[in-house]
């Protein structure tokens, strides 16, 4: 009995810590819930192994969703980007008020585009600052009844290095080539915070406006649809992913402990 007092007594504190706004207590509610689940797991099997066992499977449930569909998924090698009218405000409440701060930087819209595969479809709007020879995307990804918005930024260097800033949320399900610098920043909360982070890291890799190029604000969609196919290539060599037939894809085992990993940094970050 006192046992179960115990475990009930973590997981209602780690209930009551998750309902604050600031991260510590979020994360001590965290570890109090894997404290519970160590406790159940050594008061059910008398063995301290078992609690490890009860802890662990925390980081093991993202393989359910891993094995029961991403194992099952096609995805299409080409992504055939083409011209797209903006979703409605009801599906894209936040397109005016971002397109608003992209402008306010100086930022011109060039282009929308889409993507459209089976569940998953995509919107983008493409933005461009002539005087920085700097792009910037507007993203809306929805699959099912899960929508994620995020900002993107980038430069592309004279020595083929491509810099992207983004604050979008989550790890990336494949990994970037080579001449990809990934810079997220999950916790810009405006445009110009995501963009002086982006001119910080230029700074840093003594990258300046000198030492850009840009295929112009013409070109932008086709760049972008040969990053995304360049991407593909990146890690069908890797093997992350493998041919599947009919000019699709699927994770191979290997890419599916990569996105396992993946999961598992997010579920530590959100905690």
């Amino acid at each position: 009995m006192n046992s179960l007092l115990i475990i009930v007594g973590t997981a209602a504190l780690g209930y009551a810590l998750r309902t604050f706004a600031h991260p510590l207590p979020r994360k001590l509610g965290a570890l109090s819930y894997l404290v519970a689940s160590y406790a159940a797991g050594l008061s059910l099997t008398g063995v301290h192994a078992g609690g490890a066992a009860a802890v662990a499977s925390w980081f093991l449930l993202p393989w359910v969703e891993i094995v029961l569909r991403v194992r099952r998924l096609r995805l299409p090698l080409e992504k055939s980007l083409r011209h797209r009218f903006p979703p409605s405000r009801q599906d894209f409440p936040q397109l005016v008020e971002l397109t608003g701060e992209l402008e306010s930087e100086g930022f011109e819209q060039t282009d929308d585009a889409g993507f459209d595969w089976q569940e998953m479809r995509q919107f983008l709007r493409v933005c461009y600052h002539a005087p920085s020879k700097t792009q910037a995307i507007i993203h809306l990804n929805q699959q099912s009844n899960l929508s994620v918005v995020f900002v993107s930024i980038t430069s592309r260097a004279l020595d083929g290095r491509i810099i992207t800033s983004s604050n979008y949320p989550f790890s990336w399900t494949m990994q970037a080539p080579p001449n990809l610098v990934l810079h997220r920043v999950p916790g810009a909360d405006s445009f110009a915070a995501l963009l002086a982070e982006h001119r910080a890291m230029l700074a840093e890799r003594s990258i300046g406006e000198n030492d850009l190029t840009t295929p112009g604000a013409e070109g932008l969609a086709e760049q972008l649809q040969a990053d995304l196919d360049q991407q593909v290539k990146h890690n069908l060599l890797r093997g992350l992913i493998v041919k599947a037939g009919g000019g699709t894809f699927r994770y191979s085992w290997r890419g599916c402990f990569y996105l396992w990993a993946q999961l598992v940094k997010d579920m530590v970050r959100f905690a």
